[in-house]
């Protein structure tokens, strides 16, 4: 059985995991942010126990599946996304933290995330965690676009470097070569 401290150490794990997950089904980070923060409310909340981590993950996954779909429900009146059949079987699939390579290159992302520049973190959290477009970045920053297009290819090259490195340091095997 786990604690309940033990069932936020591992909620908290895997929250970018979980997060990505309900973005699938939500196309918006920050509606899956506050679906997993409810996720984890009701987890934490729950009079029964969750004999162990596997159990605790796949109960919050379908109650974060659920609630995606309540939420578009409520707010479009009616689910188009992925089949019933399709958000089982994406579920049952979705990678956990058990999966050591998988830890190692998350370990490798959130080290190389934070070695960029603020300029470059801001850039990076316009585009991709609030969901704005290349334009949208430029005219925030109040740079031009293609400015912006550079910087997110020099970015990404950057990232993929200082990964592949991590990763051969760890002992892990690249796969982009």
């Amino acid at each position: 059985m786990l604690t309940r401290e033990e069932a936020t150490a591992i909620l908290l794990e895997e929250r970018l995991a979980m997060t990505a997950f309900v973005v699938t089904i939500v196309r918006s980070f920050h509606m899956a942010e506050d679906i997993f923060q409810d996720t984890c409310v009701k987890t934490l909340l729950r009079e029964e126990h969750f004999e162990s981590r596997d159990h605790l993950l796949k109960w919050a996954r379908v109650l974060s599946k659920n609630r995606a779909i309540d939420v578009i429900r409520s707010r479009d009146g009616k689910y188009y996304g992925l089949s019933e059949e399709a958000l089982s079987s994406l579920s049952e699939d979705w990678p956990g933290s058990q999966d050591e390579c998988m830890s190692e290159t998350r370990d490798a992302m959130a080290y190389c995330l934070e070695e960029l520049t603020p300029n470059n973190r801001r850039i990076l959290q316009l585009r991709y965690f609030e969901g704005r477009s290349g334009i949208d970045v430029a005219n925030i920053l109040g740079r031009k676009p293609a400015t912006v297009y550079q910087a997110l290819a020099r970015i990404y090259s950057l990232l993929e470097k200082c990964i592949q490195t991590r990763l051969a340091i760890a002992g892990g095997e690249s796969s982009y070569e």
